[in-house]
């Protein structure tokens, strides 16, 4: 079979764009945003770095040339020192040479000093092009290659691809994160428009943008319309760049994971969760989404923090219940099921205490599109879940107040602010078993007359201390 080729249909996003992240004031500003200089203030040396996680970083050719190809990113530099990169392309007559744009995209991926992993020393380094033919069998009967890696980074897009072709590419991709439990990183484009054909309107991958709105966005046109992309969103200067930074958070949280013995927090459907869920939401005054659109048009769930999805991941998994709940979850954690009834739902309970409220709760719930199970097809199969949250103060499944019901998506988003005291549920159900990921970050506070009644006794201890010295 003559296979297509693909060489004129892969865009590179960094052409005359900056790097900010090669810097080392902007590499340290990032990781202020990002919450990573928290995290580590507080963890110290028992952080995760994301050492023992193999990595994929597939990058399109710079050069352009029929006799040289330039994909591999400069090994010989110090931000590299320690790590193993295996050239997955296959042999052929062109030239490979460094590029560039492979180096900073590594860089924010894994560098020893710029990224959020630098503890990751073993790194696949795929040709964009070689990678959609040759590993992923497009244009073929056979399955995608396995992919060894936990993560996997696309700082690129495609275009000028038939429907059929991308929808096919698409699938293969979302394919490959399901059975083999990769975390998929792809970037959009930058400037305002359309979302790419190529992987930004994939299912199973997570879609990454910038914090200041300067890339493509809206909703998906092939294969399940009227999905909304981005996911998230990371600030830095182009998309070819945020996105390893979203990477390099997958694999900090992979590692954790590891450490913790949390086996299925390291599903492709958990991991989203876990990330997606822990975004922030206060650096956009507009976010908004609604029942039917889970995610905001521009930002999506908000900003990468790290600092959340850790103390997500940590929080533990908390099994939902099919009945109501008897004891309380934590007011942060994660589960993941290889299936749910269809002809129930499933539980979660949350306890806020007196004198305490919740200021923000962000709850994400996703789940996987299938192309097959054994055996790759065309064919998409799809479960249409969705999720609702009560106040159960009164009594179980009191009041709804909100509900996350995209007949689109494979995302439901539930996002809510100042919730007073008392007992919360959280309920899931799906139209057909599916194996799903869901992660909830509730941030208790005190409540507000708490902090009143707090601030009034500090000052008259401060009064009565100063009549003593009297």
């Amino acid at each position: 079979m003559i296979r297509l080729r693909l060489s004129n249909v892969i865009a590179l996003l960094v052409l005359a764009l900056p790097t900010l992240s090669c810097g080392t004031a902007s590499a340290q500003s990032l990781k202020d945003r990002v919450g990573y200089t928290k995290l580590q203030s507080e963890f110290g040396g028992g952080l995760a770095t994301g050492a023992g996680i193999r990595v994929g970083l597939v990058e399109a050719d710079t050069d352009g040339s029929a006799t040289v190809v330039s994909f591999m990113p400069n090994t010989g530099i110090a931000d590299f020192t320690g790590k193993t990169f295996t050239n997955l392309r296959p042999n052929d007559a062109q030239t490979v040479t460094i590029s560039g744009h492979a180096t900073s995209v590594a860089q924010n991926f894994f560098g020893n000093s710029t990224s959020l992993s630098p503890g990751v020393t073993q790194v696949d380094v795929y040709e964009a092009n070689d990678f959609v033919e040759f590993r992923q069998q497009f244009g073929t009967a056979n399955n995608p290659e396995t992919v060894q890696a936990s993560v996997l980074n696309h700082s690129y897009i495609g275009f000028g691809l038939t429907t059929a072709e991308a929808i096919e590419i698409n699938a293969r991709l979302d394919y490959t994160v399901n059975r083999d439990n990769v975390t998929s990183v792809v970037a959009l484009n930058n400037g305002v428009g359309a979302v790419p054909q190529l992987y930004g309107q994939s299912y199973n991958s997570i879609v990454v943008g910038r914090s200041d709105g300067q890339h493509s966005f809206g909703t998906t046109t092939i294969s399940g319309v009227g999905r909304t992309k981005p996911d998230i969103v990371t600030p830095q200067g182009s998309t070819s760049m945020a996105t390893p930074v979203v990477s390099s958070a997958a694999a900090l949280l992979h590692s954790a994971a590891v450490a913790n013995s949390m086996t299925d927090a390291r599903n492709s459907e958990t991991m989203k969760a876990i990330i997606m869920a822990g975004a922030t939401k206060t650096e956009f005054p507009g976010w908004s989404n609604t029942t039917t659109r889970p995610l905001d048009t521009v930002f999506g769930a908000g900003e990468l923090n790290i600092y959340n999805s850790y103390k997500i991941l940590l929080g533990g998994e908390q099994a939902g219940s099919s009945t109501e709940p008897v004891m309380a979850s934590s007011l942060r954690g994660w589960d993941y099921a290889d299936s749910i009834d269809p002809l129930g739902s499933l539980f979660w309970n949350f306890e806020v205490t007196a004198g305490q409220e919740i200021s923000e709760a962000s709850i994400l719930l996703t789940w996987n599109a299938q192309y097959g199970t054994s055996n790759f097809n065309n064919t998409l199969s799809l479960a249409n879940m969705d999720m609702r949250f009560y106040n159960s103060t009164g009594g179980f499944l009191g009041t709804l107040l909100s509900s996350s019901l995209s007949t689109v998506d494979n995302v439901e988003h539930i996002y809510l602010k100042n919730l007073a005291a008392g007992t919360y549920t959280l309920a899931i159900n799906s139209n057909i078993s599916t194996s799903f990921g869901i992660a909830w970050n509730l941030v208790a506070v005190p409540e507000p007359t708490s902090l009143l009644l707090v601030g009034l006794v500090a000052t008259l201890s401060v009064s009565v201390r100063r009549r003593e010295r009297k």
